[in-house]
């Protein structure tokens, strides 16, 4: 597993994590392992062995699949729930008018860490803004 899938491994954990509000310190009580193990595993330092990514997404309620590779369901929709006037594609659209998909990486990241700032302060952080910043990070926005 090269450096970049370990750190994919890592950023869909962290979301995993976050979608459910836990901090490092609950996901490791929850599993049973030290939180530091936590950061490694978010930081791409190492990968769980495979029974724990597998715990991890039942307890975070999405596919080992997604938790690995990306692919698949990673537990909920990618669109606005109904009245929310900002969804996936509204979003993906004003990224796309930033720059090119692979351009102005950091711009990006930091729109969306506005973004995350407002929805946030609205009370709930909607699963697809990770994925947003997955796409951002990996320069495929």
């Amino acid at each position: 597993m090269t450096s970049d899938d370990r750190r994919n491994v890592g950023h869909r954990i962290r979301a995993a994590r976050e979608r459910n509000g836990w901090d490092r310190g609950e996901l490791a009580r929850r599993l049973g392992v030290h939180a530091g193990s936590i950061a490694r595993w978010e930081s791409g330092g190492a990968v769980p062995h495979a029974y724990t990514v597998q715990r991890i997404a039942e307890m975070a309620g999405t596919t080992a699949e997604w938790l690995r590779t990306g692919g698949g369901d990673p537990g909920a929709g990618t669109r606005a729930t109904a009245g929310d006037p900002v969804s996936y594609d509204a979003v993906a659209r004003f990224m796309g008018e930033i720059a090119p998909p692979g351009e102005e990486r950091l711009r990006k990241l930091d729109a969306l860490e506005g973004l995350r700032r407002m929805l946030t302060a609205r009370g709930a952080l909607p699963d697809w803004w990770y994925l947003l910043r997955e796409r951002a990070e990996q320069g495929t926005l």
